[in-house]
């Protein structure tokens, strides 16, 4: 693919919620690249928008999926912020598919000023002929790719296998949740035992039975620097939720096999559309033969037009469906390629280096949160009140 090799900077920042009838929060998004600064104000419905449009311009190319709507607590400044954090991450996304930055649509998003939604609305829809020549331009390096059985059935078994596990995925990310939440209850508590409770049991409770604050355990390591500080790292780590992050990392690929499904069903569209097309020219074709033959159908027995104007006509409209079958096929064909050889290959190197990724900061995590754990109850058991 033949692109630029500009590097485009982004940022999504400066979250402000803005007050009226329905509440919402604008996000300034700001960067630079080839074409210049750019520094709009849009809201999230502008993003679900230049979204929507670029499945509609670019069929077939797999587009990722924005951070999901919340009918309660969006204006939470949690919820906010996240959401900021979500959009600057598919903003980072989209900057690296230059066909898609540098297009039409997006280039308004980014630049134009006033309501993004009537300046998108005004860009022209693509014929057939349009998208064939844009990705002809775009995918250079997929010319001459071969289309073969086994690359459709490559397309096939990986959309059954999508369909098959997206409720997998959904189960999995319904246990995540649960498991975060508990975690994260399990944590609170810890770290209120540790800095209120327990503390507190041996101030009003222990000290009247020992009758000294020597004998007091952990009263004792919140006065010793180097146990203090052990006691403060475990805190700090307890606060903490791994899980919650493994959560949001399931949720995010839920959205992506969803999204991905999508694309695949873009394709099967013009696949039917193709055979729509088919079936009109073969009944084209059985009515020329008709006028050719002098036979009168229901359509053309009160036609009032001679037998040349009747033929004539039906050539034209047999010239259009076949161009139209041919841009179908076109079409398809190139979806075909662009599905086999780039974007299914990229998704699943993606979900496979998401996935390590993932599994490593867990278990770097828990690796750490258990080394803290034991080195600061450790240094609990050396009080000689222990021993």
């Amino acid at each position: 693919m033949n692109q630029d090799d500009f590097e485009i900077s982004v940022e999504v920042s400066d979250p402000k919620v803005q007050s009226g009838l329905n509440k919402y929060t604008t996000y300034s998004v700001r960067g630079m690249d080839k074409n210049g600064q750019f520094d709009v104000i849009r809201r999230f419905s502008d993003f679900r928008l230049i979204r929507q449009f670029l499945i509609t311009k670019w069929p077939g190319c797999y587009i990722p999926p924005l951070p999901p709507r919340k009918a309660i607590g969006n204006m939470d400044q949690k919820f906010i912020d996240d959401r900021m954090h979500s959009l600057q991450e598919w903003m980072r996304i989209m900057s690296q598919s230059k066909y898609f930055w540098y297009s039409e649509e997006f280039q308004l998003f980014i630049k134009a000023n006033g309501d993004i939604e009537k300046a998108l609305t005004q860009v022209p829809k693509l014929t057939y002929d349009e998208i064939i020549n844009k990705y002809q331009d775009t995918f250079t390096d997929l010319s001459g790719r071969e289309i073969n059985r086994e690359l459709i059935q490559k397309i096939t078994d990986f959309h059954q296998f999508l369909k098959r596990v997206n409720p997998m995925v959904e189960n999995f990310k319904q246990i995540a949740k649960n498991i975060a939440e508990a975690r994260q209850n399990f944590q609170e508590s810890m770290v209120n035992f540790l800095q209120n409770q327990l503390p507190g049991y041996e101030q009003q409770v222990l000290l009247e039975f020992s009758e000294s604050q020597d004998k007091l355990v952990i009263q004792n390591i919140k006065n010793d620097e180097y146990p203090s500080q052990l006691l403060n790292n475990y805190l700090n780590l307890l606060q903490q939720n791994e899980y919650q992050s493994l959560f949001q990392e399931i949720k995010k690929e839920s959205k992506q096999v969803k999204a991905f499904l999508e694309t695949m069903i873009q394709r099967e569209k013009y696949e039917q559309q193709k055979v729509v097309y088919e079936q009109k020219q073969k009944e084209l074709q059985i009515q020329l033969q008709e006028v050719l033959a002098g036979k009168s159908s229901i359509k053309n027995i009160f036609s009032t037009s001679k037998k040349e104007d009747q033929i004539a006509k039906l050539q034209v409209q047999i010239d259009q469906v076949c161009k139209d079958i041919e841009n179908m096929q076109f079409i398809c064909d190139i979806l075909t390629v662009l599905l086999g050889y780039i974007e299914i290959d990229k998704f699943k190197l993606e979900k496979q280096q998401n996935y390590y990724r993932m599994a490593k900061s867990l278990i770097q995590y828990e690796v750490q949160l258990s080394q803290v754990s034991e080195e600061f109850w450790e240094r609990v058991q050396q009080n000689y009140n222990l021993l």
